[in-house]
């Protein structure tokens, strides 16, 4: 299989989807370049608790004043990278397009934001924002839970893709304000099988954190249902409102 795949790059190279040049990465289409040119987030400069990046250099910790206000019932949140130009294309390809072949091109973001800020070994179990059903019918696959199942993988760590679930079909949050997506999210998830979860150390996958509200009410049913900790971890993170 690995010379098929071999062949077919030679005969129809993949091309980076920043600058459309051959990819010079082995079975992936980011180019090295583009990679270089990414926002990553790394520990300084971001709110302790939820991540968001601060205006200006700062070199020491602190908490937002969202986090202060609103508390997530997440223990720590981070993404890796910046949600903007390429990285923010193919997410949205992936997410909506059926542009699957991204797949561990976007695992790769996720993972680097996974060693640059938690432990890995420190992680029971990986957990996938869930869709609601209707919607996952019309998309055909839930994108958080295919990128949580690659993680998951990666680290060598157990997949749950089935404890945590949608309860209500919520609105498209695109243009809510923090305030809205609060209001549109309350009570929106639950645990199926809280016995698979309680006292574990869950990892809480998402593409793209905007405000926090969604990962902060999966959190929240994660921790009724016994969780002992959950860090939340997505491929980027959208400025704005936040938490």
């Amino acid at each position: 299989m690995r010379e098929i795949i071999k062949v077919l790059d030679w005969a129809y190279p993949r091309l980076c989807p920043g600058c459309q040049s051959p990819s010079d990465r082995e079975d992936r289409y980011w180019c090295w370049e583009c990679i270089r040119s990414f926002t990553f987030f790394d520990g300084a400069g971001v709110c302790s608790i939820c991540g968001y990046p601060a205006e200006g250099a700062l070199k020491h910790a602190f908490v937002c004043s969202a986090c202060r206000e609103h508390h997530p019932a997440f223990d720590r949140a981070r993404a890796a990278t910046d949600f903007r130009g390429t990285i923010q294309e193919q997410i949205h390809a992936f997410k909506y397009n059926h542009a699957l072949w991204m797949k561990q091109d976007l695992v790769d973001l996720l993972q680097g934001g996974l060693e640059a800020h938690f432990r890995s070994t420190s992680v029971d179990v990986v957990v996938p924002v869930p869709l609601f059903s209707t919607r996952q019918r019309e998309r055909s696959y839930n994108q958080a839970g295919l990128l949580a199942e690659e993680l998951a993988l990666r680290i060598d760590r157990r997949f749950d893709g089935t404890s945590l679930v949608r309860i209500r079909e919520t609105e498209t949050q695109t243009h809510f304000n923090a305030v809205k997506r609060r209001q549109n999210m309350s009570g929106a998830f639950s645990v199926a099988r809280p016995e698979w979860l309680r006292q574990r150390s869950v990892l809480l996958v998402d593409d793209v954190m905007t405000t926090g509200s969604t990962l902060h009410e999966c959190a929240k049913a994660l921790k009724r249902a016994g969780a002992r900790e959950v860090w939340a971890l997505t491929i980027a993170r959208k400025r704005g409102d936040h938490v």
